[in-house]
């Protein structure tokens, strides 16, 4: 509560009034007044108002108030002059009111009063009266109260706007902010600006289309309210950009190459793919490992990865080694008797090294020798028909192996050459 002492008297009145009518006093004495607080640790310090001397020569109020809500944020407050009753009237004093609760707002000694921008809440409902006060500082009644009035002014700006591409559609950005405060005024819209263009959306979000691949572009956004623009916030995004492919990993295995890829900056939503020998590899997106099987050991082939996305297509060339295939020379039998040991190394039986594998014999450089391991060069597939009977497994087959051994690169049966792993020639290039 507020408690007003003076002239003997104590009043009380509640938190939410501002202002107390004292009557009973006596005209042409001077009074002054004390005004303090009290809430529940106790009463606050005294504030002493000026002198007043009441006095019978009581101005009439303005007969009617009005009142303007600017777009400015201002409020214009109005009234015609009072009648002084015969004296002078020195200023008027204006009250505001909202929400039942009156205060006075201030004094001006014209009939307007414009109150400033932010003194009074955006939005909310308010009235005013006047009081005229005289020379000898005599106040009339208050007036009429004024119709209501809800000071506005522009929008503030939006929050956490945000932009960026968007990975399905070509030259676009996705523009994203939080509502605007309203200031009073309901928002309207909002105006996007990009690239020298703009535009008014309705809701919180907008994609921009028609912006080159890649190239960042500063986006403003403003609210829009009856009052006009708010000010403008903005974000720099890029649509996407065409894939630039980057080889970051290289490997390969006998039959295989595996490359993975990495892409500029900007080039969302791209997928890869590696093309080898004529093969490809599955799509996938970029930064994942591609893989091509199905190739010759020890041969060099050049591959193509290309990268796909909304803005058109990136490639990037190189060239990968496959891992050579071994194998190791094979004439034995389980029981590995003294009489297969001897036919095994008999130069005109078995693991023959020669030029043409086409004629057998006749072409012998000489001899591979069992369990040694040798680096494949290729199969040739129509070959003299060698027959390995128990000593390597009973493999007939008129395939022969060019590999390298004694400086040079010849044939050997595959029925007495036995690759890494149990492949089969078909994974050797032919010759």
């Amino acid at each position: 509560r507020y408690v007003v002492q003076g002239a003997g008297r104590t009043l009380q009145v509640g938190a939410d009034q501002r202002g107390v009518v004292v009557t009973g006093l006596t005209n042409g004495e001077t009074y002054a007044f004390t005004v303090h607080a009290v809430n529940a640790r106790g009463a606050g310090p005294k504030r002493t108002s000026n002198k007043v001397m009441p006095t019978a020569e009581v101005p009439d109020p303005p007969t009617s108030v009005s009142a303007t809500a600017k777009p400015d944020g201002t409020v214009e407050v109005r009234w015609p002059a009072a009648d002084g009753q015969g004296r002078s009237i020195a200023r008027y004093s204006v009250s505001v009111v909202s929400e039942g609760v009156t205060a006075t707002l201030g004094d001006a000694t014209e009939t307007t009063l414009t109150v400033p921008d932010g003194q009074l809440e955006y939005g909310r409902q308010y009235a005013f009266s006047v009081v005229a006060v005289n020379d000898r500082g005599a106040a009339s009644k208050s007036s009429p109260v004024s119709d209501t009035v809800v000071p506005f002014t522009v929008p503030g700006a939006v929050g956490a706007l945000s932009a960026g591409p968007v990975a399905e559609q070509r030259g676009a950005v996705r523009v994203q902010w939080q509502p605007a405060a309203d200031h009073g005024r309901p928002v309207t819209g909002y105006v996007v600006t990009a690239a020298g263009a703009a535009r008014e959306v309705a809701d919180t979000s907008v994609v921009l289309t028609g912006l080159p691949d890649g190239k960042p572009v500063t986006v403003e956004v403003k609210a829009v309210n009856e009052a006009g623009e708010g000010p403008g916030q903005t974000a720099v995004a890029a649509p996407v950009a065409v894939p630039v492919v980057n080889v970051s990993t290289r490997s390969a295995t006998t039959t295989a190459i595996t490359v993975q890829a990495s892409l500029s900056a900007g080039a969302q939503g791209a997928t890869c793919v590696l093309s080898v020998g004529g093969k490809r590899s599955a799509t996938v997106a970029c930064g994942e490992r591609m893989t091509v099987s199905g190739l010759y050991p020890g041969t060099s082939y050049d591959f193509t990865v290309t990268a796909t996305n909304v803005a058109g297509r990136g490639t990037k060339a190189g060239t990968q080694v496959t891992t050579a295939m071994f194998g190791r020379a094979h004439c034995t039998t389980s029981s590995d008797s003294p009489e297969h040991r001897a036919w095994c190394r008999d130069p005109d039986n078995a693991l023959e090294l020669q030029r043409d594998p086409t004629r057998l014999h006749s072409q012998q450089v000489g001899r591979t020798e069992h369990g040694e391991r040798y680096e494949t060069v290729c199969r040739y597939d129509n070959g003299v028909e060698v027959y390995a009977y128990i000593y390597n497994n009973d493999r007939r087959s008129r395939i022969w192996i060019k590999i390298k051994a004694q400086g040079g690169e010849y044939y050997t049966p595959w029925a007495w050459f036995n690759l890494d792993g149990g492949a089969h020639p078909s994974v050797l290039r032919p010759c």
